[in-house]
């Protein structure tokens, strides 16, 4: 599941405020929630010093990211460190044009739904 949760962190991020060298610029501050088909709520940060942090109830994980290439960014979970390490890397495409402010809903790969949103500040 945290996969998922990771490659829907990806899809959020693009506007056309942020840069083309950084993506993620409208995260930066912010708050972004994905609802699940089920209610579970995951909020997530992402700092400008390429690492995030995602809340699920009392959980946290937090990693790194990095670039691939212009439309591809690659999630790194380091906290808790992954029992199997080969998994804690997950690299997704960005799409969409999203800015503070909007919601908008998300089709994941086992065809549920999710809400997104980004708030301004972090909450």
């Amino acid at each position: 599941m945290k996969r998922i949760f990771l490659a829907a962190v990806a899809v959020c991020f693009v506007s056309t405020a942020a840069s083309a060298a950084d993506l993620f610029a409208v995260a930066y501050g912010n708050t972004v929630t994905q609802t699940m088909a089920d209610g579970t709520k995951i909020v997530i940060f992402v700092n400008p010093d390429h690492s995030w942090e995602q809340h699920i109830g009392t959980q946290t994980i937090k990693g790194t990211y990095a670039w691939k290439d212009d439309s591809h960014v690659c999630f790194t979970v380091t906290d808790p460190a992954p029992t199997d390490p080969t998994k804690a890397t997950n690299c997704n495409e960005i799409k969409g044009d999203h800015k503070v402010g909007d919601t908008w809903t998300e089709q994941l790969p086992n065809g549920q739904t999710m809400t997104m949103a980004i708030t301004a500040g972090r909450s």
